[in-house]
């Protein structure tokens, strides 16, 4: 009866066995050709895809990096993926450019995301370097998924800030007083050389150059894919007309379909426009 008991339980354990993932694995990789100690690695697929596709680590953000960072499941991993060819480091260094602009608009602002950057997948970090001409408005936005530090490297920024404020959020309530309209209240500084300001994740900001010169700031996120929400244009992207209508106060006298229209075919995609009472101070074309 022992000896019937142990080989029952000898071919349970080889069933068992059989059945295992690590068994299936392994008989996975010997059907497949597969070495698992090197086929298997992010670092592998990357070079393997670096050498069938041509493609140059040290200047292109290609698919093949970002996924190979993307899998990397230690920090030997990412060293093995960003440095091919030490002491070269350039998989790892950014060059913000100020790109040249129309004269009388706003500026330009210099990213680096997750999205042209791909060194930064895994960090929770972003950079953004922003040249603002003068009378230059980088318009009120938002980040959604990022907390912004702001700091002006050269000249002067008015930066603006609207608070959170729900005060009426709950609606009409029976007993109890009725919601209060008007703006929310805002604070605002002015920002010069060396001089910085937080601005939080979701809020709406903004941040204006009042001089006759050009304005430089550096600005860090939180977020290596921090996004941009611009006010104006997403409010006025909402569809249909008369939800808009409801919104601002149901007052056509003061929002109607044809100023809708107006609005959604001229409100700006740029980061930055130019305030037209200061370019008209500074002599400028507007």
């Amino acid at each position: 009866m022992v000896k019937l008991l142990s080989l029952a339980h000898a071919v349970t354990l080889i069933a068992l066995a059989a059945a295992s993932p690590i068994v299936r694995y392994q008989s996975d990789l010997s059907s497949s050709g597969l070495n698992s100690n090197t086929n298997a690695s992010p670092i592998a697929r990357y070079q393997s895809d670096l050498s069938s596709s041509g493609f140059n680590s040290n200047t292109d953000a290609s698919p093949a990096l970002k996924a190979a960072l993307t899998g990397a499941a230690s920090y030997n991993d990412r060293q093995a993926i960003l440095f091919t060819d030490p002491p070269d480091a350039t998989n790892i260094t950014f060059t913000f450019i100020n790109n040249t602009v129309t004269d009388g608009t706003g500026g330009t602002i210099a990213l680096s995301t997750v999205n042209n950057f791909p060194a930064l997948i895994g960090t929770k970090v972003a950079m953004a370097i922003g040249f603002v001409n003068p009378c230059g408005l980088n318009v009120p936005h938002s980040h959604p998924r990022a907390n912004e530090f702001l700091t002006v490297i050269q000249g002067e920024l008015i930066a603006g800030l609207v608070l959170e404020l729900n005060d009426g959020g709950r609606g009409h309530i029976v007993g109890q007083p009725a919601p209060v309209n008007g703006p929310i209240p805002q604070v605002n500084v002015t920002l010069s050389n060396y001089t910085g300001m937080l601005f939080p994740q979701g809020e709406t900001h903004f941040q204006f150059n009042p001089t006759c010169e050009p304005a430089l700031f550096a600005a860090a996120f939180d977020s290596s894919d921090p996004g941009r929400t611009q006010i104006a244009r997403n409010f006025f992207s909402n569809m249909p007309d008369e939800m808009l209508i409801a919104a601002m106060g149901s007052d056509q006298e003061v929002l109607d379909a044809k100023r809708i229209a107006k609005f959604r075919d001229n409100i700006p995609n740029s980061f930055a426009v130019v305030m037209e009472e200061c370019a008209v101070r500074c002599g400028l074309p507007h």
